[in-house]
């Protein structure tokens, strides 16, 4: 009798159940299946359970702030100058944007990034702007013809709404000079009207982005850069780099829409803005006024017509996201065209 007990003992718990229901058929007595069923406990052994399905908690989300900095880039800024620091737009104390060349060297050059947060049923766009009052070259810019007054040159995260809190990056998309660069995070991605230029590296949560000397254009992959190095990181406080070899300079974040699009009505000569452009039946800067080695060469965040085809229009990038991501890549999760959060949109469709 021990052994047969023992041997129940060791059964699965499907071999158990089935010695409790033969019992059942065998039409014992009240007391001997009362003993069948206490039998394991004497002996101190239970047939095994299954255990029950794990209940997923729902996770509130992040909020825009909170999400900007999560993924807020490490920046790898080539520095062959004090040029090549990364400031604020009214770094001189003014929203003019053709005195910039000018006043570059006694400003304060304190490394702020300028971001917005746009939001769909399915995604977060995370948009972050770089500005340096000068784009500008080794030669002399006299005898270069590449330099010019004002530049901004931007990325964005593309963050998937999985059900956690800050999501799961997807793609970095970066800007440099004529091209928009297209990087995957994970295998969801694959290429669209861009080709997928590489894996996206992370710090923490943070993406890794190259920024070249002189001339500013961004990229997702790690890339030789010429000079000095500056590295930047969200943080607290603005710094500005003691020399043009740092490796932990903090940068504070700007609202585009609390300072740059609150500015975005300002366009002409001697205004922060200019040349103008139609975008859903609303004028709007395409860049900022500049006169030095070339007039208005440096785009606003919206103002970009980088790799819009046939299909995008001018400042879709940063506008019309969504639009934008399902055209730039395939993707193999949903891509919402419904926003949830779009202040850029909203205000569009207002009159003025």
């Amino acid at each position: 009798m021990r052994s047969l007990i023992l041997t129940l003992c060791k059964s699965s718990s499907k071999q158990w159940h089935r010695a409790v229901d033969c019992a059942w058929r065998m039409k014992p007595s009240l007391g001997h299946l009362l003993i069948l069923l206490a039998i394991p406990l004497l002996l101190g052994c239970q047939p095994a359970i299954t255990p029950a399905p794990e209940v997923v908690a729902v996770t509130t989300p992040a909020s825009s702030g909170d999400l900007l900095q999560h993924y807020a880039p490490v920046i790898y800024q080539g520095a062959a100058s004090d040029q090549d620091f990364i400031t604020a737009v009214n770094f001189d104390g003014d929203w003019v944007g053709n005195n910039n060349w000018e006043n570059q060297p006694d400003g304060d050059l304190s490394a702020y990034v300028y971001a917005s947060a746009i939001e769909t049923d399915s995604h977060w766009y995370l948009f972050y702007s770089l500005f340096h009052p000068r784009d500008y070259t080794a030669e002399p810019c006299a005898e270069s013809d590449g330099c010019h007054e004002n530049d901004m040159e931007s990325l964005q995260v593309v963050v998937y709404k999985d059900g956690s809190a800050f999501g799961r990056p997807q793609a970095l998309l970066t800007l440099a000079h004529s091209h928009i660069y297209l990087y995957r995070f994970d295998r969801s991605i694959a290429g669209g009207t861009l080709k997928v230029a590489g894996k996206a590296p992370l710090e923490g949560s943070h993406p890794v982005v190259w920024v070249e000397t002189y001339g500013h254009g961004i990229y997702g992959r790690s890339k030789r850069l010429q000079e000095g190095l500056v590295q930047y990181r969200v943080g607290s406080q603005a710094e500005r780099p003691a020399s043009t070899s740092e490796t932990d300079v903090s940068y504070q974040l700007l609202s585009i829409y609390d300072t740059l699009w609150q500015h975005r009505k300002e366009m002409g000569k001697g205004k922060l803005f200019d040349k103008p452009f139609i975008y859903r039946k609303k004028a709007l800067p395409a860049s900022f006024d500049g006169n030095n080695f070339g007039v208005d060469k440096a785009n606003a965040p919206w103002g970009y017509d980088q790799e819009i085809g046939d299909v995008l229009h001018r400042g879709d990038f940063f506008l019309d996201p969504a639009r934008a991501f399902a055209t730039f890549a395939r993707v193999q999760t949903e891509v919402s065209d419904h926003y949830l959060a779009n202040s850029y949109l909203q205000d569009l469709l207002i009159r003025q």
